[in-house]
């Protein structure tokens, strides 16, 4: 392996006192030492010529004494400070070219055995003691190795830079050439660091991120950074990517771009993801559409943002949509205990980052993917103009404002009424009950309970326990003029039964 002056000075100034005299510009990397007889020698290599009194040529030297340079702007100097056994000086400097050698064999037989960013990553930071973080473009750490004192803020914590620092990179346009600029580059932010930049067809996919220990010697930085993404780059373009999903993700990630693009599944499509996703049509799912917020001058960041929701809610898929994300998670089997824990984990989670949501209502049928996602899209345009403060917005929430702005529009009535008739449509199909006909029939007597009673030829009393039982099982306030008048207009939604054809069940 070639090294550059800045490596060998590195080294070799803790054992021998040394000045250190370099031009300016990028240096050449230079091949193990050689003796320096004549001017007609040529090649980058490290020249020693202790005792050369001929001025010297463009290059870099080890000498003792200040020589008299042909062009001082293309030449290097370590100068020693005293005479020192040039066997001893060749030996030390062959030990520098072995060091290096060692670690850069060390991190090629690990990609040819571990096939592991890791396995490069930390033999690195052990061998030459240099903080190193490698992160994938969602701004998930794949690898890292510093100091346990080290306090790297863009190194992160927890597999994840924090959503502040995220948050000052993507919305500061001054730091937008983070992504745009290929290779190598310099970035001052809590402290220096060298980046390097990876692409994969020709998209930006990740970067190699170095804390800079010693900014003396930039070039010695530079010289690791570049030949540890040089197999970095090799194991990149071996994989496709610095994460391997698993293919139910993948394909539940498909289905999911393909609906919201329009594109209808097939039967065979929709089976074959029930089978390796485990999601059934007796699940509960959800939509919800994530959004900057627009009055904080923020933009999103999808790919990052797609990260940090699938792992959030693990029975859960994310994509990009228009710049925007989109995420369908199943309430069934997702690890929150109840449809309250996940509100309360999505506030937080929007909060924190400056966003907005929109939440449909809960449906079975993975085919309606698309409608639901319109609905988490009301969501947000009837929430905004209602409750401009929320973090985020519930399509049952505003159900009444859609219907009355725009109809049932694209929807099917059960998908925009009321969903307490719902649940008791659902209730008497399971329990075999007549509590939507009691329900139905208060309201078309206008809330007389005599005259419902009398009307379905049960006791007063019995209408009154029902009624109970109704209120309590809904949780509905007809206090409240706007439930009231959801209700009425979804039971004409709903084609109100007629009494005359409606079986008696008593309870």
């Amino acid at each position: 392996m070639k090294l550059n002056a800045d490596t060998i000075y590195h080294h070799l100034k803790d054992h021998f006192p040394l000045d250190y005299i370099r031009p300016q510009g990028k240096q050449k990397e230079l091949g193990r030492p050689r003796r320096f007889i004549s001017s007609r020698q040529k090649g980058a290599f490290l020249w020693i010529c202790l005792d050369y009194d001929a001025p010297l040529p463009e290059g870099t030297f080890i000498c003792t004494r200040m020589p008299v340079l042909t062009h001082p702007e293309k030449t290097t100097v370590l100068l020693l400070k005293e005479p020192v056994n040039e066997a001893l000086l060749y030996n030390q400097l062959q030990e520098i070219y072995d060091y290096y050698d060692d670690w850069s064999n060390t991190c090629m037989q690990n990609v040819e055995d571990f096939q592991d960013f890791r396995s490069l990553i930390n033999p690195t930071f052990q061998m030459l003691g240099t903080p190193l973080c490698l992160m994938d473009n969602q701004f998930s750490i794949v690898a890292q190795a510093q100091p346990p004192e080290s306090s790297c803020i863009l190194f992160g914590e927890n597999g994840h830079v924090s959503i502040d620092t995220v948050n000052d990179l993507i919305s500061n346009p001054h730091l937008r050439h983070l992504e745009t600029t290929r290779g190598e580059l310099d970035f001052d932010y809590d402290q220096n660091y060298k980046l390097y930049n990876f692409y994969y067809h020709d998209r930006f996919s990740g970067r190699l991120i170095m804390a800079l220990s010693d900014s003396e010697h930039p070039e010695r930085e530079s010289l690791i950074l570049n030949q540890l993404a040089e197999c970095i780059e090799y194991l990149l373009r071996r994989f496709g990517s610095f994460h391997t999903t698993s293919n139910a993700q993948n394909l539940l990630r498909k289905f999911l771009s393909d609906s919201l693009s329009g594109m209808v599944a097939s039967p065979q499509e929709c089976n074959q993801l029930l089978r390796n996703t485990g999601w059934t049509d007796q699940h509960d799912y959800m939509m919800v559409s994530f959004l900057p917020e627009h009055r904080l001058k923020k933009e999103l960041y999808p790919p990052y943002l797609i990260s940090q929701v699938e792992e959030l809610w693990k029975d859960s898929c994310a994509v990009e949509s228009d710049g925007n994300v989109v995420m369908i998670i199943n309430l069934s089997i997702n690890g929150e205990k109840k449809l309250t824990d996940f509100y309360q984990s999505l506030a937080y989670m929007v909060r924190d980052g400056l966003m907005i949501a929109g939440c449909s209502r809960i449906f079975h049928d993975l085919k309606d993917i698309d409608l639901f996602y319109r609905q988490s899209r009301y969501a947000i345009e009837l929430g905004q103009k209602k409750d401009s403060t929320r973090w985020y917005f519930r399509f049952d929430d505003y159900a009444l404002d859609y219907l009355l702005s725009y109809g049932t529009g694209l929807f099917k009535p059960e998908q925009v009424c009321h969903p307490a008739l719902l649940q008791l449509q659902e209730h008497d199909q399971n329990r075999q009950t007549s509590y939507y006909s009691t329900f139905y029939m208060y309201f078309k007597c206008q809330f007389n309970m005599s005259h419902a009673a009398s009307r379905l030829y049960i006791h007063r009393s019995t209408f009154i326990s029902r009624m109970d039982r109704i209120l309590e099982m809904t949780k509905l306030n007809l206090d409240d003029y706007e439930t009231r008048l959801y209700l009425e207009v979804s039971f004409w939604l709903l084609n109100k039964p007629d009494p005359a054809s409606i079986s008696q069940f008593y309870v």
